[in-house]
């Protein structure tokens, strides 16, 4: 599932309220009287977004915003306004219908009689079961006019304190026994959590005339320094390769460099396209092979194995 970073409400991104906070507060300190009524109605307001968000009524959702609130997501892209702030959840929706949205506040402080500042952390939940949940880290500012508090400022940044287990539940679908199958050659793919849950271990083998002519393990995880997945690729003929991760909706992007048994330099980009629950396809281009080009791979698709039939 493409990353929900829109305007998650309550929750996903906004417009440095980090910095707009210590603008106000030092206009205006901090209020000490007991806020019991504005926390419940700003928790109310949380509550509306995030039922306007479950049931996909972008109108309703936006309506948690001001007139010229600003939404920043953890890519650097803007919102701004409600309107375009509506338009995009629109878009979410239509994108990633069914989605779920679960908001829970972390730290509140009231900045004056009428703004506030939150943070928290957000878990959107697809509606496909085999696809993980994500998880981010908000900051928004909540201003009251004419008696109502709205979100005025929202920004969102990814969870960086995620373990790398948890990280990977964006990969747990290919856990499971793949084949694909051609003329001139049957791969057998097996895919299962290492033994300490921090990484994906892939295990494949290449047969032709039913003769095993080719092996490897590929292990991926989570890399904390550049922020995306890795993968290490090690053959039965003594090559080695490595790669990152990059993702785009449905469809992963690795790109690979390697080196094999002779000493001779390679790479390529390998794309990967989730066909649903069962069904993958993979293709490989820009490869080279040396300091000279290789033909690419055509597109081909990898089913899921059917479980065993019990006895």
């Amino acid at each position: 599932m493409r990353l929900v970073r829109l305007m998650i409400g309550v929750s996903l991104f906004g417009a440095c309220p980090g910095a707009y906070a210590q603008e106000v507060d030092s206009k205006q300190p901090p209020a000490t009287a007991a806020r019991g009524e504005d926390e419940k109605a700003i928790a109310a307001l949380v509550a509306k977004f995030t039922t306007a968000f479950n049931k996909g009524d972008a109108a309703a959702a936006a309506a948690t915003f001001t007139e010229d609130a600003l939404v920043v997501d953890e890519t650097g892209g803007r919102a701004e306004g409600r309107a375009a702030i509506q338009g995009q959840l629109a878009s979410l929706f239509e994108d990633e219908p069914g989605a779920k949205i679960a908001i829970k506040a972390t730290a509140m402080r009231f900045l004056s009689a009428t703004t506030a500042f939150e943070e928290g952390r957000t878990t959107v939940t697809p509606a496909a079961a085999s696809e993980a949940p994500e998880v981010t880290k908000f900051t928004v500012v909540y201003v009251k006019v004419d008696g109502n508090w709205l979100q005025a400022a929202v920004r969102d940044e990814p969870a960086r304190d995620l373990s790398p287990h948890d990280r990977l539940k964006e990969l747990q679908w290919m856990v499971g026994e793949w084949v694909n199958e051609s003329q001139d050659a049957v791969v057998d793919t097996t895919c299962k959590w290492s033994d300490d849950g921090n990484f994906l271990i892939r295990e494949f083998t290449m047969k032709t005339q039913g003769r095993p002519v080719l092996s490897g393990t590929q292990r991926v995880g989570w890399d904390p320094l550049a922020r995306r997945f890795k993968t290490w690729i090690f053959d039965s003929e003594g090559g080695h390769g490595e790669g990152f991760f990059t993702r785009s909706g449905n469809q992963w992007m690795v790109k690979v460099e390697g080196v094999g048994n002779s000493g001779q330099a390679s790479s390529a980009t390998n794309i990967i396209t989730r066909l649903g629950k069962d069904r993958m396809s993979w293709q490989s281009t820009e490869r080279t092979l040396g300091a000279s080009a290789a033909p690419g791979v055509d597109e081909f698709v990898v089913v899921r194995k059917p479980p065993a039939e019990s006895k």
